[in-house]
């Protein structure tokens, strides 16, 4: 993917997900979707397992694995039909994508201009504060149209 195709692609991502907030995301009920649609239908365990060609005792574990992380999207997708609903499946950045992209550029670049640091000092070069911080900016914007940008192994901001 080229970089213009990928900074346009943050854009429209960026926009699409700003408007989900968190609250919104991380609201499943206490049972799950799967229990809180099913009960709100007022269906039983068994006519949903009938729905899904699968056993009551199956409808059961998948309400279990939902609670617990481990259903699959297939699972899941399979049940939303049987209940007459569509899964929404999505990644909600906790940052703009722009904003990811630039973090990790900056960290590159703070780590690739260290090392260049560290070699003029010992040679008593160094470079002056703001001359840094104009290299750090003009890296900055170099590494955010790379198609490098995440192949340095630099350390993730926790």
């Amino acid at each position: 993917m080229n970089t213009k195709h990928a900074a346009m692609a943050r854009r429209a991502l960026d926009q699409r997900t700003s408007r989900l907030t968190d609250a919104e995301m991380s609201a499943l009920p206490a049972g799950g979707w799967i229990r809180a649609v099913r009960e709100a239908l007022g269906m039983s365990t068994s006519r949903l397992g009938q729905r899904m060609g699968v056993t009551r005792q199956a409808v059961l574990k998948f309400e279990k694995q939902e609670i617990e992380g481990s259903i699959g999207l297939s699972t899941l997708r399979r049940a939303a039909e049987a209940l007459d609903c569509q899964l929404v499946y999505a990644f909600v950045p906790k940052n703009s994508l722009d904003e990811t992209v630039r973090a990790q550029a900056r960290r590159v670049a703070i780590a690739e201009l260290a090392r260049v640091d560290q070699t003029m000092l010992l040679e008593g070069q160094r470079v002056v504060r703001d001359e840094a911080e104009e290299r750090l900016a003009q890296r900055v914007e170099e590494l955010v149209a790379s198609r490098h940008l995440w192949d340095a192994d630099v350390p993730a901001e926790q």
